[in-house]
């Protein structure tokens, strides 16, 4: 498939492993969490999702350039992802009344595990 997501790639990755973010944590998740903790951690997640969709996309399109370019493309990205990701955090924490500890966990554990498969993505497909 072209486009902007190779489904063999990338948005496989994400997919298998919000699959298996899912079936481990729905358990502990509606036992123990109570609504508002849940919409904290649907908020993380799409957050950390969005964060690895356009962190893709921004290292995809730097692949080919020079380097000034690609340095540009990446350290610029990466400042305009976290700015992203501080400005849901602040509407999600005093405009929305999202749960601080578990919205801000929530995003730490999906911006790591995404970025983890990012990182590991773009290394394979440069070798």
């Amino acid at each position: 498939m072209t486009g902007v997501f190779s489904v063999s790639g990338f948005l496989k990755q994400v997919i298998y492993a919000s699959i298996a973010v899912l079936i481990i944590g729905i358990y502990p998740v509606t036992v123990f969490a109570n609504q508002v903790q849940i919409y904290s951690i649907i908020s993380g997640f799409l957050i950390g999702l969005l964060n690895a969709f356009i962190g893709y996309r921004l290292n995809t399109l730097a692949f080919n350039k020079t380097v000034k370019k690609f340095m540009a493309l990446v350290i610029g990205g990466m400042g305009l992802r976290v700015l992203v990701i501080f400005l849901f955090l602040i509407i999600l924490l005093y405009i929305v009344r999202l749960d601080e500890f578990t919205l801000i966990g929530s995003v730490f554990f999906f911006y790591v595990l995404f970025v983890s498969l990012e990182i590991n993505y773009f290394h394979r497909k440069q070798h």
